[in-house]
């Protein structure tokens, strides 16, 4: 989708990526507008995306450049002459970088990588995703997020999938978010997929109202941190919510009787997943009866560890 050329160094990186889009509509305008229109009095450009680099810099400066044929370069800041963003080391939450809308796979290939070279890429841990059916794109949202600020890592349904793509610099994660979406027949007849900048102030607002109740809500991303435990359950399909779903009814029951919760909700799910081993249709296939049979069989086992545990950290206190 993307190839970073540049990430600065530890101490002070930035961020360099081509590869961004077939084409670049470039608008030359004093007033930036990003509604995806065109406006009477702009200046419109089309560039052809292999000879565009585009660049957040330390400052908080965004630039584009374009290599022109003589293989001189031309810059321009989206947001005007001038203008910055957040700069890189104020970031203490996140930082939408860009939006990329996919309608067509045409002009993408499978990444590869050149252990020669030292190169990496990161892999989308999800091929499915990328199986688009008939009205079917997607969008990917490319941002900066403090390593400290939560993040739910996670693929579901085969529609929403947000993870950290790699360290950028001492206290930043570069990350990822795509979700399938559906858009006109007629949509991309002339330009398959394109790129465009977050909005300083409604999109970025948008993005937040949108994000901080999904994958940044820290309740959310907590909860699948422990289910997860890693990378083991990064796939969540729609069998894995309806047994993870299975649990809910034993932690009613001691909600309304008021009886002492040993075992988080979190940890319950893990330890039957575990005992699953992927088996999803065959536990959800037996009768309610059997489910909570088997769930209640989990807790108990797992009050008992938890209550070993603890005997054993006061004999060593």
């Amino acid at each position: 989708m993307l190839e970073a050329i540049n990430f600065g160094t530890k101490a002070a990186p930035e961020l360099k990526i081509k590869g961004l889009t077939e084409t670049y509509m470039q608008i030359k305008d004093d007033q930036r507008r990003f509604d995806g229109q065109i406006h009477e009095g702009q200046l419109i450009r089309f560039v052809d995306g292999n000879h565009l680099e585009f660049t957040y810099h330390k400052d908080g400066s965004i630039l584009t450049e374009v290599i022109q044929p003589n293989g001189g370069k031309e810059y321009s800041n989206p947001y005007g002459t001038g203008e910055r963003w957040t700069p890189i080391a104020e970031v203490t939450t996140y930082q939408p970088v860009m939006i990329l809308q996919l309608l067509s796979l045409s002009s993408y290939r499978r990444a590869f990588i050149e252990e020669k070279y030292g190169l990496k890429n990161y892999i989308v841990k999800n091929d499915r995703l990328f199986e688009f059916q008939k009205g079917e794109g997607m969008v990917i949202l490319i941002y900066l997020k403090h390593k400290d600020y939560p993040l739910a890592q996670y693929c579901f349904a085969d529609a929403i999938y947000s993870d950290v793509l790699m360290k950028f610099g001492e206290n930043l994660e570069l990350c990822i978010f795509i979700q399938k979406q559906e858009h006109p027949d007629n949509a991309g007849a002339m330009i398959k997929s394109s790129f465009s900048f977050v909005d300083k102030l409604d999109g970025f607002e948008y993005l937040s109202d949108v994000l901080c109740k999904h994958i940044f809500d820290p309740s959310f991303a907590g909860f699948m941190g422990i289910v997860q435990a890693g990378d083991h359950y990064f796939d969540v399909s729609e069998k894995m919510m309806q047994v993870i779903e299975s649990v809910d009814p034993l932690y009613d029951y001691l909600l309304i009787e008021k009886l002492p919760i040993h075992v988080h909700k979190p940890e319950l799910i893990r330890s039957l997943l575990d005992s699953l081993g992927g088996k999803y249709e065959e536990y959800l296939s037996l009768s309610q009866e059997k489910k909570q049979a088997k769930v209640l069989g989990l807790y108990v086992e797992s009050m008992k560890s938890y209550n070993r545990d603890c005997r054993e950290m006061s004999r060593i206190s």
